[in-house]
């Protein structure tokens, strides 16, 4: 009696309004196709392959913006010659005094002030990415390990390669700062002679005969600081560099030198870093990936 019940309440279910079987067919279809619970995805990696994401390649992205910076040096330091040697006006000659400029203005001309400027400019963005290389290469996860072996061995090679490559950029911007520092330290120190001299009444005593005694700071008006040995050796009377000797081309050729060896360290960082890369390259093996 209880069957027959259960049957007819069932059938009555079946055969109610809102119960039809399409009804039910497409209840059943879409709990069928209904989207899957969310997944919760984990990405393992190597400490290496961390690490060259996080900071070997912010490191040579600076020290690329370094290269691209220093390499505008040459040309400045070219300019400071031009104007040296031709005045504030590069088509004329005979105007490479402060007094034919402005005679405030120390031992620099216009143009030379400019491409002073210029080079000064440079320094700071230099300085600011080297000194971020070194904080981030100097990062503990590269100086104290990652607790890899291999990897951490890696690791030292890729870092002490690209320390090589920011000592050639330290030795640059040495070269750049030093030029300026000193150059205006000059120019501090020998402003205003120009306008002391025009003023100053010349010694008519004995007939003008008698020989003035030379400014000892104004010997070598290119130099900043204490007054120059009278015993110094003078670098244009030393044999072979008579003829064309000139300290700010001897600089020229230094920045020559320390962006090849630069662009030589890089290549050598280069060849490590991407050797490393290619090991991060690939896909994580199913079997590396811990069972929950």
């Amino acid at each position: 009696m209880v069957r027959v019940l259960f049957t007819i309440v069932a059938a009555s279910v079946a055969l109610a309004p809102g119960f039809s079987t399409g009804a039910a067919a497409a209840a059943a279809t879409a709990a069928a196709t209904a989207s899957p619970p969310p997944q919760i995805y984990r990405v393992l990696t190597r400490p290496l392959c961390s690490q060259l994401h996080q900071r070997i390649a912010p490191a040579i992205g600076m020290m690329l913006q370094n290269d691209a910076t220093i390499k505008k040096s040459p040309a400045l330091f070219k300019e400071y010659n031009t104007a040296a040697l031709y005045g504030a006006d590069a088509g004329a000659s005979g105007q490479n005094s402060a007094i034919a400029g402005d005679p405030g203005s120390g031992t620099s001309n216009m143009a030379q002030n400019m491409a002073l400027l210029g080079m000064e400019n440079l320094i700071r963005p230099i300085a600011n990415n080297i000194i971020a290389i070194q904080t981030t290469l100097d990062s503990p996860e590269l100086t104290q390990g990652t607790g890899r072996p291999d990897d951490d061995r890696q690791l030292q090679e890729i870092r002490a390669k690209l320390l090589k490559a920011l000592a050639a950029q330290s030795a640059s911007l040495d070269i750049i700062s030093g030029f300026v520092d000193t150059q205006q330290m000059a120019n501090l120190q020998h402003a205003d002679e120009g306008y002391i001299n025009s003023i100053a009444k010349p010694d008519t005593t004995n007939g003008g005969l008698s020989t003035p005694t030379p400014n000892p700071l104004t010997y070598d008006p290119g130099y900043a600081g204490l007054p120059p040995n009278p015993y110094a050796i003078d670098l244009a009377a030393v044999p072979g560099l008579t003829l064309g000797y000139n300290p700010v081309t001897r600089l020229i050729d230094a920045l020559h030198w320390t962006i090849d060896e630069t662009a030589t360290r890089e290549n050598d960082a280069a060849q490590a870093v991407m050797r490393n890369a290619a090991l991060c390259s690939g896909n994580v093996s199913p079997a590396a990936i811990p069972t929950p």
